[in-house]
C-alpha cells in the first residue's frame, strides 16, 4: 500500500522496533503524545484500583490473572515509549 502525501507518517511506538504494528503519527504533537501516554497511565491505575478492590483476588484464576498482569505490561510500555516521543518532540522543538 502507498502512502498518500496528504497522510502523516508512521513512527513506531518504541523506535528499536522498526517491524512494530504500533504507532503513532509521525506529525504527533508533544502534547498530544504525552496526553496518550497519561492515559494509559490512568488505565493502568485504573486496573490495579480494581484488582486491590476485590475481596476475591485469591480466587482469580491464573488466566485471568495473567491477562491483567499483561495488560498492565502492554499499557506501561505504551506509556513509555509515547512519553520518550513527546520528549523527543519537545527536544525537536516540534511541541
Amino acid at each position: 500500500m502507498h502512502q498518500s502525501n496528504s497522510s502523516p507518517g508512521f513512527t513506531p511506538l518504541h523506535a528499536a522496533e522498526h517491524d512494530s504494528l504500533l504507532g503513532y503519527r509521525s506529525d504527533a504533537q508533544a502534547a498530544e503524545l504525552y496526553d496518550e501516554a497519561t492515559q494509559r497511565q490512568y488505565a493502568v491505575l485504573g486496573l490495579l484500583c480494581a484488582l486491590s478492590g476485590t475481596s476475591i483476588l485469591n480466587e482469580l484464576s491464573d488466566e485471568p490473572l495473567g491477562a491483567c498482569i499483561q495488560a498492565i505490561r502492554l499499557l506501561c510500555s505504551d506509556a513509555a515509549g509515547l512519553y520518550s516521543a513527546a520528549w523527543e518532540s519537545m527536544q525537536r522543538g516540534t511541541a
